[in-house]
């Protein structure tokens, strides 16, 4: 551990070949690099622009970004400056966030005829901007498909998640902190797994599965039945006794208490896959539980006209208190899922560990 803040080689000669400048820089996230000078060392970090280094003040080692000696991220030429830059045109300063922690750089956008937008530039970077209006924040793709991955594996909430990277980050020498964050990266986060789910679901190259709304971009039950796609030709004229191999078995649950206050939301927080994924449009539900409602009760908008429950078993909807759903956008949460999987258990280990699973 001792090691890490101390070596040998420094003072001394960069390792550089024909380089006679003192070393004094050494990457951290290089391993088993020799010192060398700072002016290599950012040579050498060229398409590397995320790496920290550890520079030697003459007492210690200090954490620095290559920003702080020189750095330039150039877009568009792999690495190397744009030959059509503007005389005068300065670098951008720009913060982007990795998967190592937060990093202030200089960027300089390809300057080409015929080049692509500024946006295109970032993205074809593996960069995702946090805004569309004066980029100044971007975020890589490699931190955002780990906290994709970590949210998924370790349930852990974005803001931990956020702090961790602060914490891996130099922070700033007049205040000593890392500027926050969380809100750039919640947006970001939250579109690009949006993004994510619609380029899996061939959205781009027209991919549909037959007997599939084109607009769906969730992961298919391949077990259910469906039609022109897993069911013979023939399998509408199956016999009676064997129509059950080529049915839908759902299983339905609901929830009272999971309800949403009515109260003030912010008009641009919209739902990026209403229709698209699990949850239904708005509006066709509405028109649909309207229509449902006048078949059974003939009028719905009098109001003695109730409609009544005939199922015995239903003693849920009895029990609730109309009071219960004053002042809430929505009263409860009704889920239909697909029961095509079946769990077989071993003997006398029925909640311990599966045997097998048939679908």
């Amino acid at each position: 551990m001792f090691w890490k803040d101390h070596d040998p080689a420094v003072p001394g000669s960069c390792a550089t070949p024909g380089c006679c400048s003192p070393a004094t820089t050494r990457c951290r996230e290089c391993r088993l690099r020799e010192p060398t000078c700072t002016s290599c060392a950012v040579a050498s970090h060229r398409n590397l622009p995320f790496h920290w280094l550890s520079f030697w003040n003459g007492d210690y080692f200090e954490r620095r970004d290559l920003v702080d000696f020189g750095f330039i991220i150039h877009l568009g030429h792999h690495g190397d400056p744009c030959p059509h830059i503007p005389t005068g045109d300065d670098p951008i300063k720009f913060v982007i966030v990795h998967d190592n922690g937060v990093h202030s750089c200089r960027l300089q956008y390809c300057h080409c005829p015929g080049r692509p937008s500024r946006l295109s530039q970032l993205l074809r970077a593996d960069l995702f901007p946090a805004t569309l209006e004066r980029i100044e924040t971007a975020f890589t793709c490699e931190v955002l498909e780990r906290f994709h991955l970590d949210f998924d594996v370790s349930k852990r909430s974005t803001q931990d998640f956020v702090r961790i990277l602060e914490q891996l980050s130099s922070p700033d020498d007049n205040t000593g902190r890392v500027k926050d964050r969380y809100r750039d990266f919640l947006l970001a986060a939250r579109i690009y797994r949006y993004l994510t789910m619609v380029k899996r679901a061939g959205r781009r190259h027209n991919i549909i599965i037959p007997g599939r709304d084109g607009t769906c971009i969730t992961v298919p039950c391949l077990t259910c039945p469906i039609p022109d796609f897993n069911l013979p030709l023939d399998w509408e004229d199956t016999p009676e006794d064997l129509r059950y191999l080529y049915r839908i078995i759902f299983s339905a649950d609901g929830n009272y208490s999971l309800q949403r206050k009515s109260k003030l939301a912010d008009e641009e927080d919209i739902a990026l896959t209403t229709g698209e994924a699990f949850f239904v449009p708005e509006d066709g539900l509405r028109e649909h539980v309207q229509k449902k409602f006048q078949a059974y009760s003939g009028d719905a908008d009098d109001p003695s006209n109730d409609v009544g429950i005939t199922c015995t078993a239903f003693k849920i909807a009895r029990a609730q208190r109309p009071a219960k759903f004053r002042f809430v956008d929505n009263s409860g949460v009704a889920c239909f899922s697909c029961a095509a999987a079946v769990v077989v258990m071993m003997y006398y280990e029925p909640f311990i560990r599966p045997r097998s699973i048939t679908l």
